[in-house]
């Protein structure tokens, strides 16, 4: 009762229709390529869904996620009813998402756009984003002597691991894939609901890129590896980039599976096997809000989304999106000396918020590469730096699983190291000395401050 009563509110408000819907961008291309890959937006998107769902008291956290899940399907059937019988009717190939409350639709013809966005209930159409990953720098000099897992002895992780390793936590990444049959990460991957493929609808993890191998194997791989912060936390993962570029519809798909997953094929969804976090080591541009009604979505089921701040540094307003939202924790990028990569996207945000808010490790950082099951390998980038915050995260959420997003942001910055080397850089009026600022953020990460404190408020 309670998803019919909350979606018949929303969709039954007024729309308030803007003269023109066709992004710019997709007149021109349709105007030169005939046909163009399409996302429809429809208006009110997800957010009073996700505000009654955020204002609301359940018995556990699979009940709040199945909620969620049902009301953003519920809203979604009713709010793109109309577009979809359209769609069907012109036998148009398109996929709707109830996550975000869109549509996309494959090889969409000027005709089909024009005679959408006639509909009231539609918001705005634009051609479907193709978005880089956040793709590792030319490999820098490492300093003589120093261990390629110096991020792992850095954050102090092996100490915390004595309070908490992350066990009972699963976490994900929105990646290339992973080689689950590499020795760092095989024997803590979730087979069970544990992988998901929109491109190819593979049956088990797989990444020909490598990218997403690496960055989970930071995230969790094996104290026996040397490489993961998370050891004793499991994984899932979803395919949201097929080599080095991601579509935006594979993004959107890997957002709404990381919320409620499913089997492999698509089916026998289940919102019980939904991860605890959420790292993705992907992004480009500024201030572009696409990608919160995923976020936020993830934040009402209880997951954390962590993204990479970007390689855009060293300049000041740099900071990629969707790393810079409001509510998402962005992650910046630091070297064995405590000085942030030359590389690491700088804040301030669009809106002059601090951006990063937090730094880590991410030169120089050894993990696993799917050349084989024994194969590492060394990479920078803040791709490196989001999944050592990401373990971090699972450490603290292994000391108390009932943290929201909020509090584990605050945990974060609240046990942050700010004994950091100085490059006598100023973005946004604010020194690099001076915490926070827009360069570490609030600082670089120590986990064992981490979950020390997190013990310790358990205990008071």
């Amino acid at each position: 009762m309670l998803k019919f009563v909350l979606v018949a509110a929303l969709v039954g408000a007024a729309f308030s229709i803007p003269a023109r819907k066709i992004d710019g961008g997709l007149v021109s291309s349709l105007e030169t390529k005939q046909v163009a890959n399409v996302m429809v937006n429809f208006v009110g998107g997800n957010v009073k869904v996700i505000s009654a769902i955020e204002n609301m008291k359940f018995a556990s956290r699979t009940q709040r996620i199945t909620t969620l899940k049902a009301n953003l399907k519920s809203q979604a059937e009713i709010s793109q009813q109309n577009v979809q019988n359209f769609l069907k009717n012109q036998k148009s190939h398109f996929k709707s998402f109830w996550i975000s409350n869109q549509i996309f639709i494959r090889g969409a013809t000027k005709q089909i756009v024009e005679a959408i966005s006639s509909f009231a209930e539609v918001a705005e159409i634009h051609e479907e984003r193709i978005i880089e990953l956040d793709s590792p720098v030319a490999k820098t000099s490492r300093t003589p002597g120093i261990l390629a897992e110096w991020g792992i002895e850095k954050i102090q992780a092996e100490e915390a691991w004595e309070i908490a390793n992350g066990t009972g936590i699963v976490v994900s990444n929105i990646d290339t894939g992973v080689r689950y049959t590499h020795e760092a990460v095989r024997d803590n991957y979730r087979s069970d609901y544990g992988w998901f493929d929109p491109y190819s609808g593979t049956d088990a993890p797989n990444d020909g890129n490598g990218h997403g191998t690496h960055t989970m194997g930071t995230i969790a791989g094996s104290k026996d590896s040397g490489v993961g912060v998370a050891p004793g936390a499991t994984w899932v993962a979803c395919k949201g980039c097929s080599t080095s570029s991601c579509t935006e519809s594979a993004l959107t798909a890997c957002g709404e599976w990381t919320v409620c997953p499913t089997l492999p094929d698509g089916s026998a969804e289940d919102c019980s096997k939904a991860p605890h976090l959420s790292s993705n080591s992907w992004g480009g541009g500024r201030g572009d809000l696409w990608y919160e009604s995923v976020t936020e979505a993830m934040i009402a089921a209880g997951i954390v989304p962590l993204f990479s701040i970007g390689n855009s540094g060293p300049y000041c307003g740099t900071s990629n999106s969707p790393g810079d939202l409001r509510r998402v924790i962005g992650v910046g990028s630091t070297n064995v000396a405590d000085e942030i990569s030359y590389f690491s996207s700088v804040g301030p945000a669009a809106d002059g918020r601090i951006k990063p808010e937090i730094s880590a490790p991410g030169e120089d950082v050894r993990s696993s590469v799917p050349d084989s099951d024994t194969s590492y390998g060394t990479k920078s980038g803040t791709s490196m730096a989001c999944p050592h915050a990401a373990g971090a995260v699972a450490l603290l959420l292994s000391v108390n699983p009932d943290l929201t997003f909020a509090q584990v942001r605050q945990a974060l910055i609240d046990t942050v190291d700010t004994d950091l080397t100085s490059q006598n850089d100023v973005c946004g009026g604010i020194a690099d000395n001076q915490f926070p600022n827009h360069h570490f953020g609030f600082g670089r990460i120590n986990a064992l401050k981490l979950v020390e404190a997190a013990k310790a408020s358990l205990n008071k």
